[in-house]
């Protein structure tokens, strides 16, 4: 009597980012369990053919006093993949606020600049009002954070 043969899938996962993005580490997950973390190499698994949950995150929970209590300051987005038998998918994932991240590292500058140079009273108010708005729109967002391509 023979088995039958498990047919294997290959998942390769990568982050795609710019020149001037920082080299992070990201969290990858297969079906809620934690598998590896994506920092400059690509991650490679190998899997039977199959639907899986993949979720990409950065960041994680803060502990806040001593009951186990805690704030989940991540940012991630959850794909579903479905892998072919004896098949190479390629998942690539990227930030999708660069525009605004982009208008943040500037306006962070600049803040930096306001630390040695007088600026205009209207820039603070301006930088607050930008900050915060950049901030809500991360805290709504967070669970769609990145743009995932499937290949």
């Amino acid at each position: 009597m023979t088995l039958p043969s498990m047919e294997k899938s290959v998942l390769i996962i990568r982050h795609k980012r710019r020149w001037y993005e920082l080299k992070l580490p990201h969290a990858v997950f297969i079906n809620g369990q934690f598998l590896g973390m994506v920092k400059d190499r690509d991650v490679r698994v190998i899997a039977p053919a199959g639907s899986y949950s993949l979720r990409v995150q950065f960041g994680g929970r803060i502990p806040i006093g001593k009951r186990g209590k805690s704030i989940d300051l991540s940012v991630s987005s959850t794909e579903q993949v479905q892998l072919s038998p004896q098949k190479e998918m390629v998942c690539e994932f990227h930030d999708r606020e660069r525009i605004w991240n982009l208008l943040f590292d500037i306006d962070l500058i600049v803040w930096l600049v306001s630390l040695f140079v007088t600026m205009p009273p209207l820039y603070r108010i301006i930088s607050d009002v930008f900050f915060a708005v950049w901030l809500v729109r991360l805290i709504i967002i967070r669970k769609k954070y990145y743009k995932i391509n499937l290949y």
